[in-house]
């Protein structure tokens, strides 16, 4: 049974229990102060002011330092390595003097952090059970589901059943919109966005999202003019700093896009976005196939990161470059600093984050070796990223295993087994490009005419989209062959 289908049923379970018990998760704490702050950070969260919600909910600790459910919010969206590990534990040495809700919570967010997923899992379904009208918990989850694991049909069961509890709840209609675009019912998702903007008119974050709704769209003008209408709102929104830069990128204006991210490092409030950022920056280069640039542009993001302590951001630059490095041999070199660097970060960082890391590194190890005709070498490293996921792996790394084994097996023609593959991982764009060949010839030419639509229109930035071309001529003749 895979991850993704466990989870299924978890989440199954969890429904069929759910109306045991109307009350909300208690926040324990000795402070009426640390509630408020922790309320307030909450409400951060919810409006994707990340770096307010975690100074509130320190805010809260410094009120009352035994504040568990704080501790582990933090840990649960910091950016900082060391913050998070700390916090993490924190929570756990607190968990008996918290009610049996928030020992659920803290087994959850911290569980999958240490990569316990199905205690974790089995966790985080429980408490939606001991809790089923809490909109807030059911908000959280579905957040989790989308934004982490790529799981959108739990994600929409979870957000619908906060929205049955409080129809204007708008963060909800946030996550509806971006389910849909998912799913590739932009008309669906703007309208969702639409209704979140009604409800939430003076808040960055609504403009954000229907900006980058309209970018999904492909109406690029109109997507700048919210991201600027967000900023005219909150000049700190650093998030709409940022999309900019993303925006511009992929209208193929690189040089002002280094400019806006530029601004969005600056900008930046934390170590992790502005070693996020960076990698951004540089990413440019590959879009123009300035590799040489590019290459100095992630060495530099490499140095930030490393400055920064941003331990994983300094691996994944080396484990980037190797992706379009032209020469197999320095590409081999830069995956090999890449798993050095993650071997010295054992410790550093949660093990979720090393784990996914070194599947990202050996999946590009499958596809060098099999550019170069070298399928045993390929079928080694399948072996040992299956080895990776067959005890209760994120579902991520589940993916990250499906999308080398599909490449391997598309790449030896195998292409009725490599099918399954790639259809699992879902949010790939090198994948889907894969899975357009491989439907091509075993003849399904109608989910390869699909999947060539879905993929011109994929205007979800990252390296995978960029080194798959989606915006590229190859791409839209695709298109144009399919009419």
């Amino acid at each position: 049974m895979t991850f993704v289908i466990a989870l299924a049923i978890l989440a199954s379970v969890c429904s069929a229990r759910a109306d045991s018990t109307p009350a909300t998760l208690p926040v324990t704490t000795s402070s009426q102060e640390a509630a408020r702050s922790f309320e307030t950070g909450m409400v951060y969260y919810e409006n994707h002011k990340w770096n307010l919600a975690v100074d509130s909910w320190n805010q809260a600790i410094k009120a009352d330092p035994n504040f568990a459910q704080a501790y582990v919010w933090i840990c649960f969206i910091t950016g900082d390595p060391a913050e998070e590990a700390r916090d993490r534990e924190k929570a756990k040495s607190l968990i008996q003097k918290v009610s049996p809700g928030e020992q659920l919570l803290i087994k959850w967010l911290a569980g999958v952090r240490e990569e316990h997923y199905i205690d974790g899992i089995m966790a985080m379904n429980d408490m939606l059970a001991m809790f089923p009208h809490d909109k807030r918990l059911n908000f959280m989850a579905a957040y989790w589901l989308f934004r982490w694991q790529d799981e959108y049909e739990i994600s929409k069961k979870f957000t619908l059943r906060a929205l049955a509890e409080d129809p204007n709840y708008a963060p909800c209609y946030n996550q509806m919109g971006y389910i849909s675009s998912r799913e590739g019912d932009i008309d669906k998702a703007l309208g969702y966005i639409t209704r979140y903007v009604t409800l939430l008119p003076n808040e960055p974050n609504p403009h954000d999202s229907y900006g980058e709704m309209l970018r999904f769209a492909g109406r690029y003008q109109e997507a700048l003019g919210q991201y600027h209408t967000s900023l005219s709102i909150d000049p700190t929104f650093y998030i709409s700093q940022k999309e900019l830069g993303e925006t511009y990128s992929l209208m193929g204006e690189e040089a002002q896009a280094r400019k806006e991210y530029e601004k969005a490092i600056e900008m930046a409030p934390n170590g992790s976005a502005k070693a996020e950022y960076a990698q951004k920056m540089a990413l440019t280069y590959v879009r123009e196939k300035k590799y040489s640039d590019a290459d100095a542009a992630y060495l530099a993001a490499a140095s930030k990161a490393h400055s920064l302590e941003q331990w994983i951001w300094e691996a994944r630059a080396y484990r980037v470059m190797a992706m379009y490095e032209p020469d197999q041999a320095a590409a081999l070199k830069n995956l090999d600093h890449a798993d050095a660097l993650l071997a010295s970060d054992t410790g550093k960082v949660a093990q979720l984050d090393l784990d996914e890391e070194r599947a990202h590194v050996l999946r590009v190890r499958v596809e060098r070796a099999v550019s170069v005709g070298d399928y045993t070498t390929a079928q080694k490293v399948v072996g040992q990223l299956e080895a990776m996921t067959s005890s209760g792996s994120s579902g991520n790394q589940q993916r990250i295993y499906r999308g080398a084994a599909g490449t391997l097996l598309a790449a030896q023609k195998n292409y009725a087994d490599a099918i399954p593959q790639l259809e699992e991982d879902i949010a790939n764009p090198l994948s889907m490009k894969l899975l357009i060949f491989a439907y091509r010839e075993t003849g399904d030419a109608d989910e390869a005419g699909n999947l060539i639509r879905k993929l011109a229109a994929w205007k979800v930035p990252s390296t995978e989209e960029a080194l798959a071309g989606t915006d590229s001529a190859g791409t839209k003749s695709m298109v144009a062959a399919q009419k």
